[in-house]
Formats: C-alpha cells, sequence, structure tokens
C-alpha cells in the first residue's frame, strides 16, 4: 500500500472511532475495551515502577558495601601479591585505593554457641574508605584492642551468636589446615584463633548475617595464607570514568584475571530480580491480553455496522486491503489511546507516591527499613510496554479484519 492509502485508512479508522454509532453496543463494548486497557497498562506501569524502586534501594545496600572492582583469580582460589601488579595499580589516575582481601569460611565460636561463617579479612582504614562506619550500630570498627585483633561482625551474627560488646570474652575462630592433617587427632587438623568482638554493623543485606570482619593478618595467619590475598579490592576516585577505569585496570592485570563491577559481585542477585520482574511483566501483559480481546467483539460489531460503507469504498475504488486496514487501525487506536491514558495514569499514581508516601509498607506502629513504597519509573518500561500494548492490539485487530474476506455478508460486494 502507498502512503496515501495507508494516511487514508487511518483517517477512516479515526471517523469511525468518534462517529456515533447506530448500536450503541459497540460504543459500550469500545469504550470498556478502552478502559479495561488503561487499567491493566496503568497496572503494569506502577508495578514496574515499584518492582524497580525496591531492586534500585536493595542494590544501593550491596553496592556501598562493594568495592567500584573486585579483582579475583580466573582459575585458583587465591595468588600471590609478589606476581600481581600492585603498585602499577595504584599509580593509574583513576584509582584512589586498592585493598588486599582474605576471605573465606571459617567456625567462629562464641561461649558455647557456634556458627559457620565467612571470616573476611581487611586492611587498616578499610572501614573509613569504604564508608562501613555510618553502618555500625553497637560497638566501633577499630581493628586492634590491647594488641588483640578484633572482629566487626553483622547484626545476624552478633545475634545468633548472642556476643556481649561489654565483656571481654574472646571469639574462638576455627579453619582447617591447609597442610598436613592428622586424621588420629581431630582437633589437631584445624587452626585456632581469637578475636576480640568491637563492633556490630548493619548493611540491610546478607552480611549481616553471614560475615565477620577482622585484620587481613589475623586471617592470614589463621589459613596460612603466607603473602596471598583471595581478591583485590579496587576503589575509584569520586567522579571516575568506570569503563575507561576497567579498561585501564585490565590493561594492568591481564587475563589471569576476572574483572568485577559491582553488579557482577552480586551477580546472582541482580539475575534473580531481573527474572522475577520478567514474570511480573509477563502475567501482567497476560491480563493485558485478556482486556484487548475485547477488541475483537467491537470490530466484529463495527465491520456488520460499517457493510454500506465499505461497499461504497470498494465500488469507489478501494483496495481489499485499504478496507482491512481501516479495522486494524480501528482496533489499534482503541487500544493506543487506552494505552496512553493507562501509562499516564500509572505515572501520575507513581508522582503521588513519590511525593506523598501514600501507600506504607505494614502498620499497626510497625517499624520498617522502607516505610513506604519505593518507586522509580524508567523510560525503557513504558516504551516496553506501549510496544506491548502495540503488538497485542495488532495481533487482536487483524483477526476479525482479515476474516472479511471470508465473511458471506461481504461476498455480495465483491469483497
Amino acid at each position: 500500500m502507498s502512503r496515501e492509502a495507508h494516511k487514508t485508512a487511518f483517517f477512516l479508522a479515526w471517523r469511525y472511532l468518534f462517529s456515533k454509532k447506530e448500536h450503541n453496543i459497540i460504543n459500550v463494548i469500545s469504550g470498556v475495551s478502552m478502559i479495561g486497557i488503561m487499567v491493566s497498562t496503568a497496572a503494569l506501569v506502577v508495578v514496574l515502577s515499584v518492582f524497580n524502586g525496591m531492586s534500585d534501594i536493595i542494590g544501593g545496600w550491596f553496592n556501598a558495601l562493594h568495592a567500584d572492582y573486585e579483582i579475583t583469580l580466573r582459575e585458583g582460589k587465591s595468588f600471590s601479591t609478589d606476581s600481581f601488579p600492585m603498585a602499577r595499580l595504584r599509580q593509574l589516575p583513576e584509582v584512589q585505593a586498592v585493598n588486599e582481601i582474605v576471605c573465606d569460611m571459617a567456625l567462629a565460636q562464641y561461649d558455647d554457641r557456634q556458627e559457620l561463617l565467612y571470616l573476611k579479612g581487611v586492611p587498616a582504614g578499610y572501614f573509613r574508605n569504604n564508608h562501613f562506619e555510618q553502618m555500625i550500630i553497637d560497638g566501633d570498627a577499630t581493628m586492634y584492642k590491647m594488641d588483640q585483633p578484633c572482629a566487626v561482625m553483622g547484626s545476624g551474627v552478633a545475634g545468633r551468636l548472642e556476643v556481649n560488646l561489654l565483656s571481654y570474652e574472646l571469639m574462638k575462630v576455627y579453619y582447617p589446615k591447609r597442610t598436613k592433617k592428622n586424621f588420629a587427632n581431630p582437633a589437631d587438623a584445624f587452626n585456632t584463633q581469637y578475636l576480640m568482638p568491637s563492633g556490630v554493623l548493619s548493611t540491610n543485606t546478607n552480611y549481616d548475617e553471614n560475615y565477620i570482619f577482622c585484620p587481613i593478618g589475623f586471617v592470614r595467619e589463621l589459613m596460612n595464607y603466607d603473602g596471598e590475598v583471595t581478591s583485590v579490592e579496587v576503589e575509584l576516585n569520586e567522579g571516575a570514568n568506570l569503563s575507561r577505569a576497567r579498561s585501564q585496570i585490565a590493561g594492568v592485570v591481564g587475563d589471569k584475571y576476572i574483572i568485577k563491577d559491582q553488579q557482577e559481585q552480586e551477580d546472582s542477585l541482580y539475575k534473580t530480580m531481573k527474572s522475577e520482574k520478567f514474570m511480573i511483566y509477563l502475567i501482567l501483559a497476560f491480563i493485558l491480553i485478556l482486556a484487548a480481546f475485547n477488541i475483537i467483539g467491537a470490530l466484529g460489531m463495527l465491520i456488520l455496522e460499517k457493510k454500506m460503507d465499505t461497499a461504497v469504498l470498494f465500488s469507489m475504488g478501494a483496495s481489499k486491503s485499504l478496507i482491512q486496514r481501516v479495522f486494524v487501525y480501528e482496533g489499534m487506536l482503541v487500544s493506543a489511546l487506552g494505552g496512553v491514558a493507562g501509562t499516564l495514569l500509572g505515572a501520575f499514581v507513581c508522582f503521588l507516591q513519590q511525593v506523598f508516601h501514600i501507600v506504607k509498607l505494614g502498620g499497626g506502629g510497625a517499624h520498617y527499613i522502607i516505610p513506604y513504597y519505593p518507586v522509580q519509573i524508567q523510560v525503557a518500561d513504558l516504551l516496553v510496554v506501549m510496544a506491548t500494548i502495540l503488538l497485542i492490539s495488532l495481533l487482536t485487530s487483524l483477526i476479525p479484519a482479515y476474516n472479511l474476506k471470508k465473511s458471506a455478508l461481504y461476498r455480495n460486494t465483491a469483497l
């Protein structure tokens, strides 16, 4: 079809949309279709925006814990700092700090309570450089007291072990020996060291439940990592170009190491959130499909009512495809108007929630980390929603429009 034919079909569809119908039921069905699509679209926009808000907050919590980049060995668990280009890495213009990290699972015992936890050895100043100090809810981030290495633990760890920071009771830490083992004496198969609990931090992440931070020297001695690390964390200068910094780091460390940004350090979390968002989209899109199926009924009745109009158009030289396209455009206009109205309605609801925090989380005086449902509208989501509406409306409009030539009512008009 030519461009002029498309314009003609669109013009006729627009006129049919707002013209008075002989049968009022057509207007009713069209209105119901438009309202159904509007409500479904608004719900889709609101739910996706709430999910974006939740994901942004959760991602922000984890990003606050992770360095800008983490460097790990591609094959193997640990590597020697002697073979790692630490000095060259620190000299990069985008880099603010480079931290050596030793992290592995160990058994922690406090009084008669035991937990299998991640023991993360960090250098001096790590908490200050990584803004961990503002997450301390009890005690402090002191790494040594009375020449005794100290432990800063997550709130969940402290709760399960029932740690009392006011006492001088030490925490015993066990780690299996990496070299010789005496199976006749199981106790001799473990290295044992002592930590003094000094602080409790709350991050609202799994770090609260599974991590203890302590001096890297203590962990190296416990785990026999002499001059070795399990990872290197790189902190960038404020406002640094992330992609350029990554390229520079990759050029220094080479292909032997894996470089992970903040999202890649929590790869499973972000993949799970994306999967959940996609499933929510599919469920609400299915509801949108059900709402759009009313268009089939409305178009079928409109085709019957406009039988004489289509006969006149055909006698004036209109082609089959032009007449069919009129009704396709008619269905798409109903969906598009409902979709645009629903998008605007959903965006307005999100705006009200952002400004006035209308919908709260919980109730009855309960205290939550997030007091209200967070929302974040993303342009990409709006484009996906509108594309989904247009695709659904096209498919539902094609069914009655392309059945015109099979209809006995139109065979007499040479269709």
